[in-house]
This record gives C-alpha cells, sequence and structure tokens, in this order.
C-alpha cells in the first residue's frame, strides 16, 4: 500500500490467540469506513507457534491486511516493529481479544481531524464477559480492577485529555507520527513477554509523552469490547498481576523510590478481609492485588 494513500495504521499485536484474533478481525472487517478515509491492518506476529499466519491469510480478501512477522520476544518489541513498520500518518493500536464498533475507525478519524494539534488518543473500552458478569463486581470505579479487566472508560464524550486524568489503555490507542518520531521507542524492559502479564509499556510511554508537553485526546465514541479472560477472576491471577505492577513501578521509578513491605501487603490483607466480611467482594479483590503490588516492590 502506497504511504500515500495510507491514513490510519491498525496495527494488532498477537501471541498464539488465533482464536480470538480470527474475531477481532471478523469485527475490523465490518467497520463503517468512509469512502475519503485509507486504512491498512497490520498484523505484527510475535514468534507465535500455533495457526496465527493462516488466520491472517484467511482474511486478506477482506481485509487490507499486512503480516510481518517480529522474532524478538515482547510486546514492547511488536509494537517498536509495529513503528518501524507504519506507512500512515496515525499508528492506531488494539488488541487480539477485542471486538470493535463499527464506528471505531471512523471516531478516531474524526477525532484526528478535528484536533490536529493532538499527538495521541485513547478510545474506550467496555469489558466482554464471556461467562457472564461476576455479582460482587460493582459499578464504582476501581482502578486496579479496571486495569485487570482493561475496563477504560472516562464517558462518551471527545475531549482532550485532563492533564491530571488516566491515560489510555493498550487495548486501543492511536500515536501521530510526529511522536512516534520525536519520542524513544517503547521500552523493551516492561509489557507482557509470552505468557507472563507484564505491565507498564503503554503507560510509561504515553507519560513520557505527556511530560513532554504532547497533547492527547480522549475519543469516548470509539469504543470496543475487550474479552475478559476467566482466569483473571482467579485470586491467584490478581495477586500475579499486583506482583507484575508492582515490579512494572520499580522498572520505572528505580529501586530506590520504590518502597514495599511485608507489613504492608499483610495489612492489605487484613483490609481486604473485612471488606469480605462486608460483603465487598470488589474491595477485598482490589486488596488481593495491592498486596501482589507490594510483593512487586519489594522482590524486583
Amino acid at each position: 500500500m502506497p504511504q500515500d494513500d495510507t491514513y490510519i495504521t491498525v496495527c494488532i499485536c498477537t501471541y498464539n490467540r488465533a482464536e480470538s484474533l480470527s474475531a477481532t478481525l471478523e469485527s475490523l472487517s465490518a467497520l463503517n469506513i468512509d469512502s475519503g478515509l485509507y486504512w491498512e491492518v497490520l498484523l505484527v506476529d510475535n514468534n507465535s507457534s500455533d495457526n496465527t499466519r493462516s488466520v491472517s491469510e484467511g482474511f486478506s480478501d477482506r481485509l487490507p491486511l499486512r503480516y510481518v512477522f517480529e522474532p524478538k520476544q515482547g510486546l514492547s518489541n511488536s509494537r517498536n516493529r509495529a513503528i518501524s513498520e507504519c506507512r500512515s500518518d496515525i499508528l492506531l493500536f488494539t488488541d487480539d481479544d477485542v471486538i470493535v464498533d463499527t464506528l471505531w475507525l471512523k471516531e478516531f478519524a474524526d477525532a484526528a481531524q478535528k484536533f490536529p494539534g493532538a499527538d495521541f488518543f485513547g478510545g474506550r473500552i467496555l469489558p466482554h464477559w464471556p461467562n457472564g458478569r461476576p455479582s460482587w463486581l460493582r459499578d464504582e470505579p476501581m482502578p486496579l480492577l479496571s486495569g485487570l479487566f482493561v475496563w477504560y472508560d472516562l464517558g462518551q464524550n471527545t475531549r482532550l485529555y485532563a492533564h491530571t486524568e488516566l491515560l489510555p489503555y493498550g487495548a486501543s490507542f492511536a500515536i501521530r507520527r510526529r511522536l512516534f518520531e520525536q519520542l524513544e521507542p517503547f521500552r523493551t524492559d516492561l509489557g507482557v513477554l509470552r505468557n507472563t502479564p507484564g505491565r507498564g509499556e503503554e503507560a510509561e510511554y504515553l507519560s513520557r509523552a505527556r511530560s513532554a508537553g504532547y497533547v492527547g485526546v480522549y475519543v469516548g465514541k470509539a469504543a470496543c469490547h475487550h474479552r475478559v479472560d476467566p482466569v483473571r477472576l482467579n485470586l491467584a491471577y490478581m495477586y500475579r498481576f499486583g506482583v507484575q505492577k508492582g515490579i512494572a513501578e520499580v522498572t520505572i521509578r528505580g529501586r530506590q523510590n520504590s518502597g514495599g513491605t511485608l507489613f504492608e501487603e499483610m495489612m492489605y490483607g487484613v483490609r481486604g478481609l473485612f471488606q469480605l466480611l462486608k460483603g465487598r467482594g470488589d474491595r477485598f479483590r482490589q486488596c488481593v492485588i495491592n498486596m501482589g503490588i507490594q510483593r512487586g516492590l519489594r522482590q524486583s
């Protein structure tokens, strides 16, 4: 696809998720595309051993799809490969386990035109519960649980981000060429590695962008639905999620600013049991994640 003809590159970084990838590509093939909007799908296969490539080939006649193989393991390596492969002015990331709404791409394109001074964009992400929404989960915002479930909902309006507002999640965010050509790439010591649920690569990247004066826009009308793997509802997974989050914080901030003690971990456990006795299963699980964070902070 010639460079001048590509307006948005939609990138999916994938590793051994052929089945869910197929559903994601199916949703992309149903997008409502304006006649003046040029786009492509860049599929970065991060050393998959399943039938990811054959799945992508199955959509070659339905999508403007370009497949690349990235042998160096790690999500950050895949994101950086996407930057080097991008042919357009805007690089839009999504995940291999989401279903995008039919207007998802159009809303990002409209926001990019409406806010030409904006450098990054974040879309609305809603959870999809394959086994039903857990009964203990309330509507009260719980930041750690939202991160665990990849639930990112700042409303349905499209507007500039406030300076201290929560930055976009990795399942639906875009960066302009002038940003990724000037900013250092995604840190390869952060992020998912194979099946290890690493954290922090896009948050650290976008934090650097905001600190450097780059401007972001929240695109509330660009919605996608992220499948919540039932394993994420397990307490052991929540604790492990917290551990990886703590490790990422130490990696970003440095050991001297890390904190984290066994006493604090135990205190979160006590608070969690107290919340469970009160019937607040959501706050109990938030405490479990905090316990893991304390472990990660001190074991890094």
